[in-house]
């Protein structure tokens, strides 16, 4: 190391200041509590993580390290009121420019934007750079997801999210699993019934075969259902009477077959109202 600092002068006296940048932050973050009411800490008007990375000599990382340590110190000080006002500028505009690949701020800043600041959409834009600079990494498109299904209760965007973490390779089987069930929260049983079956019939744990099937079990319940009360009622419109039996269905045209249920049996049918039922109970009860 003293080597190499002699041998560079220029990188070594970079070095040591900015080890003394480090320290300076690690003492200002004992001291937030006692700031006065109203001051702004300087490094909330830090330039852009570009400029700084131009200024920084090499130690772009090592610097993004230095501030985000005092972000952390900084954002979890209660007494600061105000702490919440440079939030996106620190973690989307100052760490994360200086070291695009360093995963921490963004998951821990999207945190700090959801949780503590209220600021979904703030986070996901957070989250949404930090998978445009890591496509290999599935944790931060699996974070943006789970945002979007636990906080925004937007099913359709978490699928999109849960879908790009599950094509990573490395990414938790957990990921594909609730990539399916956002179909089913999203109201597209039919995609999830399709995603849900490629899960059983592709793993080979029985746990997870398991939790497939029960998910398969019902769906396929729904989807059926939907479609013979469906082609019910179309037979209906045309002939003026609902069919007398399913199988005229098949006769009329208006179906290609008539599903079993995943019992492997016929659906209960009443000709008098035309209403298609399962004779059996859904094993999630939902």
């Amino acid at each position: 190391m003293a080597r190499a600092l002699a041998l560079n002068p220029r990188r070594g006296m970079a070095l040591c200041a900015l080890t003394g940048l480090l320290l300076a932050v690690l003492v200002q973050g004992r001291l937030e509590a006692s700031r006065p009411a109203g001051a702004v800490h300087p490094l909330l008007y830090l330039p852009s993580g570009k400029y700084l990375r131009a200024v920084s000599l090499g130690f772009d990382g090592l610097v993004a390290d230095m501030i985000y340590l005092w972000s952390i110190q900084y954002y979890g000080n209660f007494d600061i009121k105000d702490r919440y006002s440079y939030l996106e500028h620190i973690y989307g505009q100052v760490i994360t420019e200086l070291d695009p690949h360093y995963l921490d701020p963004y998951l821990v800043g999207a945190l700090i934007m959801s949780a503590e600041a209220r600021q979904p959409e703030m986070a996901l834009r957070l989250l949404d750079k930090g998978v445009n600079n890591n496509p290999d990494q599935w944790i931060v498109a699996f974070e943006a997801g789970f945002l979007c299904y636990d906080e925004l209760h937007d099913y359709k965007r978490a699928a999109y999210y849960f879908r790009r973490a599950s094509e990573i390779p490395g990414a938790h089987p957990l990921v594909r699993r609730l990539y399916a069930e956002m179909y089913n929260r999203a109201g597209d049983k039919r995609t999830s019934l399709k995603e849900w079956s490629e899960i059983y019939d592709s793993s080979d744990d029985p746990y997870v075969r398991n939790v497939a099937w029960n998910h398969v079990h019902d769906l396929k319940v729904d989807v059926d259902l939907h479609d013979l009360k469906e082609a019910v009622s179309r037979f209906s419109d045309k002939a003026g009477r609902p069919p007398a039996r399913l199988g005229e269905l098949v006769t009329a045209g208006i179906a290609g077959a008539l599903p079993l249920d995943p019992e492997e049996r016929d659906y209960l049918y009443d000709a008098r109202t035309g209403d298609v039922r399962y004779r059996g109970s859904l094993v999630l009860g939902r």
